[in-house]
């Protein structure tokens, strides 16, 4: 007996992605959970139906997932430039993780994923990366000069970043209520210190400042 199509089965297109895949096979063994612990035939057919699901969404979620692998591993990324017109960046963002080679054309695409995420410090370090790979290629090498012409223009505001946004233990704030140098040290902070500094190795038999 032919195995029967796992799409089939959960009652989803062939063509589904993989929350439509999961929203089909929750419904589903959401219907027979119950079911399975009712006395005689009826349990034992939800048990049945139960292992059947369970097989036909792992069977159904590999074909997903190798079809993705093979449409987005190669160098075809126009489904990332499609995605990024679309305003749709997680999905863009998804595709560009998901491939294996990362060419000039990938850092080019992750570049422009960042500057619409105004993370633009981070896309301009990709779009580096993109023109070092490639340093003919004339598209990426006018994006390169037209993104230091808007972070040149734009020096003031700060840049959300990437790597800041998923490192913020890392992150670093100036008081900017502070009348001093906004850098955050100046002169009367630096005698401060030393003078603190001098009083403690005084209390441990030192001396740091011979002067005091």
């Amino acid at each position: 007996m032919a195995k029967r199509n796992p799409f089939e089965i959960l009652g989803v297109s062939e063509d589904c992605n993989q929350d439509e895949l999961y929203a089909a096979y929750k419904n589903l063994r959401n219907k027979y959970a119950d079911q399975r612990f009712e006395p005689g035939e009826a349990g034992a057919e939800a048990c049945v139906k139960m292992q059947e699901i369970e097989d036909a969404y792992n069977d159904a979620n590999d074909i997903i997932a190798s079809r993705y692998e093979i449409k987005y591993t190669g160098d075809d990324l126009s489904a990332v430039d499609t995605a990024i017109k679309a305003g749709n960046l997680e999905e863009a963002q998804n595709i560009l993780d998901n491939c294996i080679r990362r060419t000039a054309k990938w850092h080019y695409l992750q570049s422009a994923v960042f500057f619409r995420k105004n993370w633009v410090g981070d896309a301009y370090k990709q779009l580096e990366i993109a023109c070092q790979m490639e340093p003919d290629n004339e598209q990426f090498k006018e994006a390169k000069k037209a993104m230091a012409t808007h972070i040149k223009a734009n020096s003031t505001t700060q840049d959300n970043s990437f790597y800041n946004e998923n490192n913020k233990e890392e992150r670093t704030y100036v008081d900017m209520n502070s009348t001093r140098n906004s850098r955050g040290c100046d002169v009367c902070d630096v005698c401060s210190a030393l003078l603190c500094a001098d009083c403690c190795c005084e209390c441990m038999g030192g001396d740091l400042i011979s002067c005091c």
